[in-house]
């Protein structure tokens, strides 16, 4: 039982539900897009659970396993465990990523990146979607132009989850937060913060249109 436990509380933290804030350390989890396709994934946890706490060996020694076997089975270097490290009471975990999918594939959940021309092939319906401009008006999928110029971001969180998005360009739109519960709010003109307002237990898909 006790080691279902760590096993839970580790995984979790590995997949990054488990947040925190403490002085010198991120409040937020980040995931950073660079122009050539990688993704750094910083991902921050208390290493005090309410049933466990977590030993710095033990989550190192098992989030390198996870990242050795996702390698053997999907090609090498398609993920890195760049930093693992405890700051006063806080784990900072750095992770890179080839490709969007190696990120979905990793973390159990949605990453779309690409031209907006492509994302009705890839399955997701635009003209379901609320935007809003980087000025606050409100902007119908159809009337934006030049798709194929225009990048879109789409990416699932978890309730409770927040999240720091940098971007490899300029925010445009974004959807407006009444579509799916979550708090969506711009940082800069590169960055975009999501916060999952939905419900505990259910999920939800945040949309960034940029160039």
């Amino acid at each position: 039982m006790r080691r279902a436990i760590k096993l839970l509380a580790l995984t979790g933290l590995v997949l990054g539900l488990a947040g925190c804030g403490k002085q010198d350390v991120p409040d937020s989890k980040t995931l950073s897009f660079d122009k050539n396709g990688e993704i750094v994934h910083q991902v921050v946890g208390s290493s005090d659970q309410e049933y466990y706490q977590i030993e710095m060996s033990d989550l190192e020694e098992f989030v390198t396993e996870r990242v050795e076997e996702y390698c053997a089975e999907n090609g090498e270097q398609k993920v890195a465990l760049e930093l693992a490290e405890e700051k006063d009471g806080s784990i900072l975990l750095n992770f890179r990523y080839a490709s969007p999918e190696d990120y979905s594939g990793f973390n159990y959940r949605k990453l779309y990146v690409g031209c907006l021309a492509d994302a009705a092939e890839a399955g997701y319906d635009l003209e379901a979607v609320p935007f809003v401009s980087i000025d606050g008006k409100a902007s119908e999928i159809g009337y934006i132009e030049e798709w194929e110029k225009k990048q879109l971001i789409v990416l699932e969180t978890k309730s409770g989850e927040e999240m720091l998005i940098n971007l490899p360009g300029k925010t445009l739109y974004i959807n407006q937060d009444a579509h799916n519960g979550q708090e969506i709010t711009l940082v800069g003109k590169k960055a975009v913060k999501i916060s999952n307002q939905e419900e505990a237990g259910t999920n939800a898909l945040s949309y960034i249109i940029y160039e």
